[in-house]
């Protein structure tokens, strides 16, 4: 009974309507309120509320894309969509805990998480392999860089004299990650409705890369002028 519950609905059912508005939903509230925090002031009331709000929406994304994986029919789209949710949710929550804690020090419940994370990294790429997905892999890899990093910091004993990472690069690197993967899974899931049927399959594959290159690039100027206001102040 208990088996035959999952991967059996479709589209049109209440119980897959419902969490699937609900993930939508939270997905535009994510991306309008990331850009309070990016465009304006920093540090400020309006930053930190923006703030949790956006990560407020990623745990709401990432839990009904999970809810979604379990009701619908399992398909390679689907899951890879439910680890881009989870690699988004995690690089915003540690990215949050950074700046609420002051420290790039995890406690024990982030260690857990990043565990989770880096199985979920490690099935990525699983599926990539098998499947021969490329997306599955690169994403799958940027996942387990993060995630198993963060769990092998956290477990093993830093050498003495050590000096964590200063959690505002930690915070910034991973709240804007996160935007960026958040962007990114919106903008390709809508460039099939965009995109004339004649289009090359390789646009859809740049979509997703080119704006994780980029924003790469866009986080390393951020944490690089910061770095460069420190010096100078």
């Amino acid at each position: 009974m208990l088996a035959s519950f999952f991967f059996s609905f479709d589209y049109t059912d209440l119980a897959v309507i419902v969490p699937r508005l609900t993930h939508i939903g939270a997905g535009a509230v994510a991306l309008f309120a990331g850009l309070v925090p990016m465009l304006g002031r920093k540090g400020g009331p309006p930053h930190r509320r923006a703030g949790r709000v956006y990560v407020g929406a990623m745990i709401v994304v990432a839990i009904t894309a999970l809810v979604l994986t379990a009701l619908l029919p399992v398909t390679g789209s689907r899951l890879f969509l439910t680890g881009i949710a989870v690699f988004s949710f995690y690089l915003s929550f540690s990215g949050w805990r950074a700046a609420r804690r002051h420290t790039s020090t995890l406690a024990t419940a982030d260690k857990g998480l990043a565990v989770f994370t880096s199985l979920v990294g490690l099935a990525m790429v699983g599926a990539g392999v098998y499947w021969q997905a490329i997306l599955f892999g690169f994403f799958g890899i940027l996942t387990l860089i993060f995630a198993v990093r963060d769990a092998w910091t956290g477990f093993r004993t830093a050498p003495a004299g050590t000096r964590p990472e200063p959690w505002v690069f930690r915070h910034i690197s991973r709240m804007g990650g996160s935007y960026i993967a958040t962007f990114t899974a919106f903008l390709v899931v809508n460039l099939g409705h965009w995109l004339p049927e004649s289009a090359p399959a390789w646009i859809g594959t740049a979509g997703w890369i080119a704006p994780s290159l980029l924003g790469a690039f866009l986080i390393r100027q951020a944490i690089r002028g910061y770095r460069a206001k420190k010096v100078t102040a």
